[in-house]
């Protein structure tokens, strides 16, 4: 966690990897960001894990969904309840499952 890096009363950061949270971002209530999951392409369902990057004054929303080896651009804002496993560019705004974008999150000047 970075400087001013908030997590959410509930969220769960599920680290089998690495998660980074970057400076002054957010992650809202039960929010959960997971770093594993399991190869259902083998028998033994071996452990896969990816990290997390949760980028800077980038905002997860409230039971948003972050699956392994995702990373989010500064400033991008993940709507609620929303299931993210792509990388989201800076400054976009997406929701849904899976999430998709809205629109561009305007630029402070």
């Amino acid at each position: 966690m970075h400087d001013r890096a908030c997590l959410g009363d509930r969220s769960n950061a599920y680290s089998l990897g690495t998660i980074e949270l970057r400076a002054r971002c957010t992650i809202a209530q039960e929010a959960y960001l997971c770093t594993g999951t399991h190869d259902f392409s083998v028998i033994n369902l071996s452990l896969q894990t990816a990290p997390i990057v949760v980028g800077e004054d980038c905002f997860v929303g409230a039971r948003a969904f972050i699956l392994p080896g995702v990373t989010l651009g500064d400033r991008s804002i993940i709507g609620a309840c929303s299931v993210v496993s792509k990388d989201v560019p800076a400054d976009q705004i997406v929701a849904g499952q899976p999430a998709k974008l809205i629109r561009m999150r305007p630029r402070l000047q």
